[in-house]
């Protein structure tokens, strides 16, 4: 977009004022007509100044067309008809609201996400979108709604879920917010998660599927110790010649020392004191 040099203009226009003034001055005195009709000019062309801040540009139109796009900050005089609109290039975050979906299982889960972008095309964040932040906001929130429907809350072994597999997720839906937003000159920088949880009608009842589930992982575990030590209890016995024992003392001795490994009292030790 033409421009020049804000200072350079100032003192061009301050001179040329100045001359004006001098010779309208001495028009008047001579009682000759003045150069007073070019004040008019003059004071539009005082009107083009405009300070472009760090993070800014301008993007200009000339009767309707494109006419290019001011990035550098400084003070700058415009030429005469240009329009400008002023754009941030500023990093910025968007926080999405808190969307009520099902995941890939038909689990309802609430998720929202925060989003750090920048305008990276001023011309088309302008001249393509009515609003370049409002535009980021509604498509951001259709391809959340997306990602959450292709996934699942927890990992089912059928696709990456949202809890386990974060990072590729994340990923993904920065991937698709850019291929929606790139019409609008918006750059997505990074995206993270606000909030991920089961929807409060079923959190109680998942909770307690999740509990049960970590219930009998750690009985699989308990059972699996206590076979490996009541099989090296055994061998080691017989092994070593210490007793001698028949199918039925074995099956005893099992029996005895599983319930006391699995059991989640401490085992009370019965004597017999009888004189028998």
């Amino acid at each position: 977009m033409p421009h020049l040099n804000g200072f350079a203009a100032a003192a061009v226009l301050v001179a040329i004022t100045l001359f004006v003034v001098w010779r309208m001055f001495s028009a008047l005195e001579n009682g000759a007509g003045g150069l007073g009709f070019l004040l008019l000019p003059l004071g539009y062309g005082f009107t083009r100044f405009r300070v472009v801040q760090p993070n800014t540009a301008l993007v200009g139109t000339l009767f309707g067309k494109y006419a290019g796009v001011l990035p550098q900050s400084g003070f700058f005089w415009l030429l005469p008809f240009y329009n400008t609109v002023s754009v941030s290039l500023k990093t910025s975050n968007y926080v999405t609201a808190t969307l009520k979906v099902n995941d890939a299982s038909g689990t309802p889960i609430e998720i929202a996400a925060a989003i750090v972008y920048h305008i990276e095309n001023p011309a088309a964040a302008v001249l393509d979108v009515e609003n370049a932040h409002d535009f980021l906001q509604v498509q951001s929130e259709g391809a959340l709604r997306v990602l959450a429907t292709h996934h699942p809350y927890t990992n089912d072994g059928s696709a990456d879920s949202l809890t386990g597999h974060s990072d590729k997720i994340l990923e993904q839906f920065r991937r698709m917010v850019q291929e929606r937003v790139e019409i609008a000159g918006i750059s997505i920088d990074e995206t993270r998660f606000t909030h991920l949880a089961y929807a409060p009608e079923i959190a109680q009842a998942m909770l307690r599927r999740q509990q049960a589930e970590a219930v009998i992982l750690a009985r699989q575990t308990l059972v699996r110790g206590a076979i490996g030590m009541v099989a090296g209890t055994v061998a080691e016995l017989e092994k070593r010649g210490i007793v001698n024992m028949t199918e039925p003392e074995k099956a005893k001795l099992v029996t005895n020392m599983m319930t006391v490994l699995l059991s989640e009292e401490n085992a009370a030790p019965v004597l017999n004191v009888s004189g028998n």
